[in-house]
């Protein structure tokens, strides 16, 4: 990982006995259904309001995805072949989530959790990076990357993590869990050590911003991330509450839990760094009752 990032419902109709009315608040596909004295009409324009807000449900839980729409009966359907699958975990994922894997390096982490899974349908990983410097830089590269699309992964590139939330197709993409591991705002050797820790702290900010747009109401957004001196004082946990996020735990981070995973250094570099002693942070949308100020960042 290491990859380098650039700085970054309407309400339902109300149902009306008027048969002008009625008109206009049954939904066209029921219209020849509705027939009978008003009492049979009242209960069956109370049983279409309940459809139409499972449909709402329905379309709450795939993220209002662009093109994961799926009508009732479909769903229905989804849900019973998914009973037949059997769900796997590796560590704190599983193959039923919706995970979105940003900054990849070689694309050994999301290729870890494919290889896991069995399948990678609900994978959708990316890196800043274009496809051709990933060949040139990172050997392992592009046979991670045939083997997540081989597992049926979704894979892009020259995504920025910190303007993807108003970009096509993420700004109609909802989804369970957001991975950020080792994000890095560059190398900056000729700077102080405070400018050094802003411009990282910009970096997470920006992609805090855009990440919690981009999840469901229980979605989590995770950074792994190293726990000691510099790294620590980027203060993750302050600046996740300044953008209307609250810390869920942090727990420590082991490499060997991913099977694969090789942490890359940026820019290119095909060595692993030590990434250790790190912690993954996770974090969720604030409840409502919880308060979140505006941060001096900007």
């Amino acid at each position: 990982m290491g990859q380098i990032l650039s700085i970054i419902n309407g309400a339902s109709p109300q149902n009306s006995r008027s048969d002008d009315a009625l008109n206009l608040s049954i939904p066209a596909k029921f219209k020849i259904q509705v027939v009978g004295d008003e009492k049979q009409v009242s209960a069956r324009l109370q049983q279409y309001n309940i459809i139409d807000k499972k449909e709402e449900i329905t379309r709450g839980v795939v993220g209002k995805n662009c093109y994961d729409y799926r009508s009732c009966e479909q769903e229905e359907d989804l849900e019973e072949q998914k009973l037949s699958i059997e769900v796997r975990w590796i560590k704190h994922y599983s193959s039923e989530y919706k995970i979105l894997l940003v900054g990849e390096g070689d694309f050994s982490f999301s290729a870890s959790l494919a290889v896991a899974f069995v399948s990678a349908k609900n994978i959708t990983a990316t890196s800043l990076d274009s496809i051709e410097f990933l060949s040139t830089n990172y050997k392992n590269a592009l046979s991670n990357i045939n083997k997540l699309r081989s597992l049926g992964a979704k894979v892009m590139h020259d995504v920025d993590a910190t303007k993807m939330a108003n970009v096509f197709p993420f700004n109609c993409m909802r989804f369970d869990r957001v991975v950020f591991n080792f994000p890095l705002a560059g190398f900056f050797p000729y700077e102080s050590k405070g400018v050094v820790i802003w411009r990282h702290r910009i970096l997470v900010q920006q992609f805090f911003e855009n990440a919690k747009s981009m999840i469901h109401i229980n979605g989590e957004i995770h950074i792994t991330h190293k726990s000691n001196g510099f790294f620590k004082e980027w203060n993750l946990e302050f600046i996740a509450s300044s953008v209307g996020l609250r810390l869920i735990e942090e727990v420590p981070f082991n490499l060997k839990d991913y099977p694969g995973y090789r942490n890359k250094y940026g820019f290119g570099g095909d060595k692993n760094f030590n990434c250790i002693p790190s912690k993954t942070y996770k974090f969720g949308l604030k409840k409502p009752n919880e308060k979140g100020g505006s941060y001096f960042l900007k």
